[in-house]
């Protein structure tokens, strides 16, 4: 369909509206004309100006009927589909499949969102990175190695991870980063430092794998022994990370 053609269809459909459907389109196309401010790093190779332009008008379209941050299922179709739309290879991963969350011109593409009311500019925290639902757990430190084992294979069937972080939420305005944690980094975690918490009354008892260089953390591995069994990323360094590009708005007002 052309430019023409899509502006006259709408033109002929408006007219036939009820008095709501107006107001729902008239919110929609006001939230463009707010104010707004988007970066993109000059050496990023993953988004354009027009995928800059074009993720953030969803962000923002998001939040013109919800207040809760963009998850990470939008994330996956939003991303997809403005990449397509900007000539991109691109492709979700099919249901069900453990590993990478989307194909970008051929390289596995691990997604993560971040929303914490606590979270921190500087740092990093994924609350699950991955499942743990398999092998050996219980009060044994040596058991953290099979865990740790289980965090390094994963990586093996991805390239890339990307993560989404809400670092503002509508409280005066939006603010949103497209943050890629290198994989080098995050490998790391082979001659990482284990810790069991056996003093919790967790089962299994939860532990952690500190990744240090010359006695200054860089992240730290979190097995949850939680009911969900879960791995999370904690405490890791923004500035050993690459910042694609990030997005500020403020939200639409509630008007009659």
């Amino acid at each position: 369909m052309t430019r023409s053609q899509r502006i006259e269809r709408l033109l002929t459909a408006i007219p036939e509206l009820s008095d709501y459907r107006l107001k729902l389109i008239d919110r929609i196309v006001g939230v463009f004309s707010l104010p707004r401010d988007y970066w993109k790093a000059k050496a990023s190779g993953l988004i354009s100006e027009r995928v800059l332009e074009d993720f953030g008008d969803v962000l923002r379209l998001h939040h013109c009927f919800s207040r809760e941050p963009f998850s990470k299922d939008k994330l996956e179709y939003a991303l997809e589909s403005v990449l397509k739309a900007s000539g991109e290879d691109a492709t979700l991963a099919p249901r069900g499949q453990r590993g990478y969350d989307i194909q970008i011109n051929g390289e596995n593409f691990s997604l993560k969102t971040e929303a914490a009311k606590a979270i921190r500019l500087n740092t990093i925290h994924i609350s699950k990175f991955m499942e743990l639902g398999g092998g050996q757990w219980g009060d044994d430190p040596n058991d953290l190695v099979g865990l740790r084992e289980q965090f390094l294979g994963a990586l093996g069937g991805i390239q890339r991870i990307l993560i989404l972080r809400a670092l503002k939420k509508g409280t005066p305005d939006y603010f949103y980063e497209l943050v890629e944690i290198p994989k080098a980094l995050l490998k790391k975690a082979a001659t990482g430092r284990f810790k069991m918490m056996s003093a919790s009354k967790q089962f299994p008892k939860p532990g952690y794998c500190y990744v240090e260089k010359n006695g200054e953390s860089l992240f730290s591995l979190y097995f949850d022994g939680g009911g969900e069994r879960k791995l999370q990323i904690k405490g890791l360094r923004k500035d050993l990370c690459v910042v694609h590009a990030s997005w500020k708005f403020v939200p639409p007002t509630d008007t009659p």
